[in-house]
């Protein structure tokens, strides 16, 4: 069972996915690297490019997006059709986000609108349904035979797994309600100019909810009553398991900030002494498996491969709390024998079935190398979080901005004095909404500018008396009030 922790207070959001022992999963989503997987947008068509058979879209974004010519309804009823007959410069078009935009790529595009919920994703130019795999095929095709015939027009359907827990009544009303949406969206659409977001799929508060089979979530914990009463609207079936916590801190297996320094070193330590090094390059992540320092007591045929047995274990776990993926190459301890190999495929294979992101294991090359690839939705937490991707040492501006509104927030002293730079206080200013600050933060934050501090630095912190005394003890100190 999962317990999902929402923290929405801060500008930076964050959603984290734990079960009893370790923390799983983690989501961060921010002003300045928004992740709008899902989002649905009113863009303009900028480029036609023949030669790729693709068009490059405007939707607001710093990078032109990408729009291939297979992701448009009508190639899909005749595939002789050339991009140029289906699309023109200057036209606006309806497209929703399949990945996110990464580096200097923008994001890439369909027409083809999915809108999900936890029991059925509408598909309004899908003209085909599907079912789960998960499901016996005598319920898939009953739940066929009984929804097929209430799809209108080009719409399509995918029943999912949660579909069984539900009536025919029930998921007809589903369907009524997922069409009206979209209607909703194509009403607000007409009344836009492009580029426009016409609808935006919350990666914390809806994504990552929706990202497990709600049988699987034991708990939604809110840091604020009224995300977690939106939450309880849009998901009724699981009100009972949302609550709000004010202390939602105590609920963590591991601070926030500890975690996220976790994630950008790059040496992780495993059982038994084994470790791991994780080098992130352009185009593919690299785990080399340490075994220097293992403390285990073992023969020497069967060393190797237990050692890449508790590596494995580990590493499955830090690719999905990291969320690296693209290319993967791990460089597992050598094996002489085959079937060592085979059982560290299988065992891999497993391990990675609780992870909700499609990954392919391709196994063992020639030179000994395991490769596997994992489907990038968003960018590695390395890339947002720290400096460099390949020198993960210390974390970026912006992230020790989110770090301090985090600490401001959750400190119960009456006032507060923080030595910052000029630049530090430019990024603060240009993140952080003042007014939705100081609506959550109990205390009197002071700012004092420094250029003999690193970022920023607390220097004071405790009753309104002691802040006040050394404001007057300094007044040639030009300290700003925020709050």
């Amino acid at each position: 069972m999962l317990d999902l922790i929402l923290l929405t207070k801060t500008t930076e959001k964050i959603g984290l996915v734990q079960n009893k022992h370790d923390i799983l999963e983690l989501a961060i989503d921010r002003p300045d690297q928004s992740q709008q997987l899902g989002s649905i947008f009113l863009g303009k068509v900028v480029t036609v490019d023949q030669s790729l058979q693709a068009v490059f879209v405007d939707i607001g974004q710093a990078q032109l997006a990408y729009l291939e010519k297979k992701e448009i309804p009508q190639f899909r009823k005749d595939q002789t059709q050339s991009i140029e007959s289906l699309l023109y410069e200057g036209q606006s078009i309806i497209v929703q986000i399949i990945k996110d935009a990464y580096q200097d790529k923008g994001a890439r595009l369909t027409m083809n609108i999915t809108i999900a919920n936890h029991a059925l994703v509408y598909l309004p130019y899908g003209n085909y349904l599907a079912v789960s795999k998960k499901l016996k095929q005598t319920q898939a095709d009953h739940l066929k035979e009984q929804l097929e015939p209430l799809c209108e027009a080009e719409e399509g359907l995918v029943i999912r797994t949660a579909a069984r827990q539900y009536s025919i009544d029930q998921l007809a009303d589903q369907i009524s309600q997922l069409r009206l949406f979209w209607q909703t969206i194509l009403t607000k659409a007409d009344k836009q100019r492009p580029p426009q977001m016409i609808y935006e799929d919350h990666l914390i508060t809806d994504r990552l909810i929706r990202k497990f089979s709600f049988d699987r979530i034991n708990q939604i914990y809110v840091d604020q009553a009224i995300i977690a009463n939106q939450i309880k609207t849009r998901y009724p079936e699981l009100e009972h398991k949302i609550s709000w916590e004010k202390q939602i801190d105590s609920i963590l297996h591991m601070p926030v900030d500890a975690l996220f320094q976790s994630i950008i070193q790059s040496e992780v330590v495993c059982d038994s002494g084994v470790t791991l090094v994780i080098d992130h390059t352009e185009a593919l992540t690299v785990i080399d498996v340490n075994s220097s320092g293992f403390t285990g007591k073992m023969n020497q045929y069967n060393f190797s491969y237990k050692v890449n047995q508790i590596a494995l274990k580990e590493i499955v776990k830090q690719i999905r709390l990291r969320n690296i993926s693209g290319m993967i190459v791990v460089d597992f301890l050598r094996m002489k024998d085959r079937k060592s190999q085979q059982s560290i495929v299988q065992q891999f294979k497993q391990a990675v079935n609780a992870d909700p992101v499609r990954t392919q294991i391709y196994g063992f090359t020639d030179l000994g190398l395991f490769e596997l690839t994992r489907k990038r939705e968003a960018p590695p937490h390395a890339l947002s979080l720290s400096k460099r991707l390949i020198e993960l040492r210390d974390f970026t501006l912006e992230s020790k901005v989110y770090q301090l509104e985090r600490k401001l927030i959750a400190t119960t002293d009456e006032a507060v004095i923080v030595e910052v730079t000029r630049e530090f206080r430019k990024m603060w200013d240009q993140l952080i909404d003042n007014k939705i600050f100081s609506q959550h933060v109990q205390t009197e934050v002071n700012f004092l500018e420094s250029k003999g501090v690193k970022d920023y630095h607390i220097k004071r912190s405790g009753s309104s008396e002691l802040i006040n005394e050394f404001i007057y003890e300094n007044q040639k100190l030009k300290v700003d009030k925020l709050n």
